[in-house]
């Protein structure tokens, strides 16, 4: 190779090294190149934005208002402006109230329906067509504690005030619904036995363990010892039953499970407290007179005939 031996000898030593780095310099950035866009991520496609169906009000929903399916409509929106619990599915909320009042074309979500109308307290126990009303009772007068909220019961007047020298007892109302008993609408728990031992330990619990028994035999009294029955009357019903109850006692009267007379026709008796002639009773009250009795004796009532007893 006497003609690169020739063009080499040209050049001074320090040109040659001047060389050398200038080739070096272009191999490294070849190869740093080269690696760096093989090594490089490849950019990632972009996904497209995907919609999602959630429920808004097609017409203002007023509070406590039972939702029905013209109220609603479906309405796409992008996946990210979804708020917290949105409702995808219309038949996931019809007949269910509103808590608050949700105006056109706002998102409906959970928060602002409750799940049944029970969930909006007493109000949402009680029928359409019915009220509610309290009368005082005690353990006898209130079946002893059995009746709870949900069953149903006759409401009796046991009174003497309503004819001279007899005490009168008076079917008032029948099969009403028990809301509740005194203030509570649900039927109360069994009692949790209490530990004979759980005022001893430490001294640091000792406190803690009184406000406990505080706040049981506090439950106790409130729940366990009726003292008030609220009743779901109608309002023709409810001015029958506030006047009745200034005559006398009012009594419940627990139904069976599935009763079988729906209504008694028994409706009305009455006993003399005093010595000597009973009289019998016809319906409506009117007395017949000369209609002798021993003393104690009963005049009950079964529909249009009256029958006397001891």
């Amino acid at each position: 190779m006497p003609k690169f031996s020739n063009f080499m000898e040209r050049f001074t030593p320090r040109q040659l090294l001047l060389l050398c780095c200038v080739i070096a310099l272009v191999v490294f950035l070849l190869i740093y190149f080269t690696l760096t866009r093989l090594t490089a991520e490849k950019p990632k496609p972009v996904a497209k934005p995907t919609n999602a169906t959630i429920v808004v009000a097609q017409k203002d929903i007023a509070p406590r208002e039972i939702v029905r399916e013209n109220m609603l409509k479906l309405k796409e929106v992008p996946s990210n402006t979804v708020p917290a619990g949105a409702i995808h599915r219309t038949t996931d909320i019809i007949g269910r109230p509103a808590k608050v009042g949700i105006v056109e074309g706002e998102v409906v979500t959970g928060q602002k329906l409750y799940a049944s109308a029970q969930d909006a307290g007493l109000s949402g126990r009680i029928p359409p067509d019915c009220r509610a009303v309290t009368v005082g009772i005690s353990e006898v007068t209130g079946v002893a504690g059995f009746a709870k909220p949900g069953d149903y019961v006759d409401v009796m007047l046991v009174s003497s005030n309503v004819e001279p020298n007899k005490v009168v007892s008076e079917m008032v109302l029948q099969n009403v619904l028990l809301l509740a008993i005194n203030k509570s609408v649900d039927a109360p728990s069994s009692p949790q036995p209490q530990n004979k031992n759980a005022n001893q330990g430490q001294q640091g619990n000792q406190g803690q363990q009184g406000n406990q028994a505080a706040n049981q035999n506090k439950n106790v009294t409130a729940v366990g010892k009726p003292a008030t029955a609220t009743l779901a009357l109608t309002p023709e019903d409810s001015l029958r039953l506030a006047a009745k109850a200034q005559l006398g006692q009012i009594y419940l009267a627990l139904r069976p499970f599935r009763p079988a007379v729906p209504n008694s026709e028994e409706t009305y008796y009455s006993v003399r407290k005093a010595t000597g002639r009973a009289e019998a009773v016809q319906n409506g009250g009117a007395p017949v007179a000369g209609v002798d009795d021993p003393v104690g004796s009963i005049q009950v009532i079964r529909g249009t005939t009256t029958t006397v007893g001891r």
